[in-house]
């Protein structure tokens, strides 16, 4: 049996499908798991044993993408033409993905339950759209249950992986032997965070831990602030500057004893390594994104009251701000967390 998942989406959504493809590979172990995500998003999903074939399209951003990029996607639908799939599965709600579901030789093709209704020749070039309501639940769910709607899956639902034996070690921290992990680097603006709150914050853990690795990716912004945050926090801090690829974050954290950070491919990383984490949520909805099967604490603006209304289709919430946080909030998560992992 030959499956393919098409999700090309962002970097954390893609590690939000591992939990489906385990159960699919534990349901159906003789099956020929193929992915088809976003350039980009190969390396995290580089830790999920369930995948046979990753595959990836266009990146997500128009300024990532590359001259004669419809050539590269070109290839990619040749090479999926290929193969002869049992069943494909369009779990990514866009029209890439549903236009490289409906160009693959299949039997049959399904799709996530949409956003907003599908026009009439998508709804005729679908075997079957999933039910499935995913409003009030984690995008974890929504994926699985769109596929097990069509495709019966066991239950409970797995945790996010990232396989340990995929992991590397970041050599400068190789000798250490307990530390926290703050991640500051988000790729939205409305996600960032205040600096002035991560030195709180940083400080607070070097008064809890023997040292501080202070990640983020490789943008000039999230490096500089990384560099003025180890420069007034002290020599107990280490930063990656943008250097770890995923695998060696990965490493960091199966070590950490605790991960501080946004809503971001991080902290779904942090999840998929049964890492602690406080996570700071600003116009994102937690009953959606929140850390999956791993002990956390959601950190939101003190003043911000939830109301239906404000929950888009998106999992997005307005009025609701990162800079409101509070930097004390946050420490005292951090302390409950922590509290908590020990009893």
């Amino acid at each position: 049996m030959k499956l393919l998942f098409v999700k090309p989406k962002h970097i954390g959504d893609s590690l939000i499908l591992t939990p489906t493809l385990t159960a699919v590979r534990k349901a159906y172990p003789e099956a020929e798991i193929w992915v088809l995500t976003r350039s980009g998003c190969e390396s995290i999903l580089g830790g999920c044993p369930a995948i046979d074939h990753l595959l990836s399209i266009a990146p997500v951003e128009r300024r990532d993408r590359a001259k004669r990029q419809w050539l590269r996607d070109a290839r990619v639908l040749f090479a999926l033409r290929q193969v002869k799939f049992d069943s494909v599965f369009e779990l990514g709600d866009g029209h890439r993905g549903r236009w490289f579901s409906f160009l693959c030789r299949k039997k049959a093709a399904y799709s996530v339950k949409p956003a907003t209704p599908l026009n009439w020749l998508s709804r005729k070039l679908f075997t079957g759209v999933s039910t499935a309501d995913w409003k009030t639940c984690h995008r974890v769910e929504k994926d699985f249950f769109a596929v097990h709607q069509f495709l019966p899956l066991p239950q409970p639902i797995p945790p996010m992986i990232f396989d340990r034996a995929a992991t590397m070690a970041w050599v400068p921290a190789a000798a250490l032997t307990s530390f926290a992990v703050m991640n500051i680097g988000t790729r939205q603006q409305w996600n960032h965070w205040n600096r002035e709150g991560w030195l709180n914050v940083g400080r607070a853990l070097l008064g809890r831990f023997p040292n501080l690795i202070v990640t983020c990716g490789p943008v000039d912004w999230e490096i500089a602030e990384s560099i003025w945050l180890r420069e007034r926090l002290g020599e107990r801090v280490l930063c990656t500057l943008g250097k770890t690829s995923w695998a060696e974050l990965a490493g960091l954290l199966y070590r950490s004893a605790l991960l501080v950070c946004p809503n971001t491919a991080a902290m779904h990383l942090g999840a998929a390594c049964g890492c602690p984490i406080v996570a700071l949520f600003g116009p994102t909805a937690e009953e959606h994104w929140h850390p999956w099967q791993t002990p956390y604490r959601i950190v939101t603006a003190p003043t911000w009251t939830a109301d239906a209304a404000d929950l888009q289709g998106t999992g997005a919430l307005e009025g609701r701000s990162m800079e409101k946080i509070d930097a004390g909030a946050v420490i005292a998560a951090c302390d409950s967390l922590m509290a908590a992992a020990s009893l």
